[in-house]
């Protein structure tokens, strides 16, 4: 069976499937987690076993420019293939919010409490150490973050020549665990709201496909027997205990840039540090729900003649006065690149009051070192 008559079958749609980069569809799925998870625009999401980044893909267009995708997987080969496809993807969508990292499920390089939403396919069957990856789940998510994965499970234990075939275990059967062990795994970790939704017609609609793996272990089962009475694609959804966080902080940020090459300013072969120290921590506000919005002169110059504070700045400084900052509408900087700390305050995200710039003018002739108001 073709990868993509596969992922029509388990419910992805034509359109969904159409907008992936090439190649990143590998045919390993054996469920829908995103159809499960409910994304919302400015979510941040980390995929366990992130593959080729099929899933990942379809969570950045749904968590959109203000969202964050992460990928996790642990082999070279899987990442050098997902990050293959980021250009394509960026082309496809105009987003730059999906980033693969190598690791381990059951060592996240994830920070603590930093994510909304953890999908999964058919990944965490693979692990032999099942009760730390619900663990790292459980850390990595803010309180009333949610799960929403699709994985093998089995409805009763595999007769013991099927869990000595080598193909089974490649097929991600013989690691697969009890439905009612995976529960246990998710309250032990401390997971609530948890709900197992076994869909065995996946498997049988595999066997009716021929497929080679499934028919071995056909051959293997008690007469009469379907894979589907012992093994399931299994959708798991739970959540965090916690009340969940608001996404959205009290200020816009807007960045009025000079004119350069690119929207970030980070390409090209001398890239000043400054920038690519400010572009992460434009991105680091994205990732905590910040509304951040970057408009570059040479790219975008009616954004700057439409917003009269910054028109006034123009006239006043000319591109003295850039780069500038705003939340909201108050001027916060002029003239330099502001430090992740203020952009945190400004945007509402720490609990210090932000002041409006003290004047443009003024601000547009201090040191880069110095602060707007000092």
């Amino acid at each position: 069976m073709g990868s993509e008559q596969l992922a029509r079958h388990i419910g992805y749609t034509a359109e969904e499937l159409a907008a992936l980069p090439e190649g990143a569809n590998m045919g390993l799925s054996c469920g829908n987690p995103n159809a499960l998870a409910s994304l919302q625009p400015g979510e941040v999401v980390l995929d366990l076993g992130s593959g080729g980044g099929f899933d990942l893909f379809i969570a950045g267009k749904k968590v959109g420019s203000m969202g964050h995708a992460i990928g996790v997987d642990m082999t070279d080969e899987m990442l050098a293939r997902a990050r293959k496809n980021l250009e394509s993807y960026r082309q496809t969508t105009g987003l730059d919010n999906v980033e693969f990292r190598l690791g381990e499920i059951e060592h996240l390089p994830i920070p603590d409490a930093t994510v909304d939403v953890i999908i999964s396919n058919c990944v965490i069957n693979l692990s032999p150490a099942k009760p730390q990856v619900w663990r790292e789940m459980a850390r990595v998510l803010k309180p009333g973050g949610r799960v929403a994965v699709s994985d093998l499970a089995l409805l009763k234990p595999l007769p013991p020549t099927i869990l000595e075939m080598v193909g089974a275990l490649v097929g991600c059967v013989a690691g697969s665990v009890l439905v009612s062990e995976t529960d246990g795994m998710a309250k032990a970790a401390g997971f609530t709201n948890i709900v197992l939704n076994p869909k065995s017609e996946y498997i049988d609609g595999m066997v009716d496909w021929q497929d080679p793996l499934y028919q071995k272990i056909i051959a293997n089962l008690p007469a009469g027997a379907k894979p589907g009475e012992y093994i399931t694609s299994l959708e798991i959804t739970a959540r965090k205990p916690g009340q969940a966080t608001s996404a959205k902080p009290t200020e816009r940020i807007e960045v009025y840039d000079p004119a350069m090459c690119c929207t970030t300013g980070v390409c090209g072969p001398d890239v000043d540090p400054v920038l690519i120290r400010f572009a992460a921590d434009l991105k680091w506000l994205q990732q905590q729900g910040a509304d951040v919005q970057r408009f570059n002169l040479s790219q975008s110059p009616a954004a700057f003649l439409e917003n009269e504070q910054v028109k006034q700045a123009l006239t006043d400084l000319g591109e003295a006065a850039l780069p500038m900052v705003l939340a909201g509408d108050r001027v916060m900087s002029t003239g330099r690149y502001a430090e992740r700390e203020e952009l945190a305050t400004w945007a509402g995200l720490s609990k210090h009051e932000p002041d409006a710039c003290c004047g443009a003018q003024q601000d547009a002739k201090l040191p880069a070192s110095r602060k707007c108001c000092g």
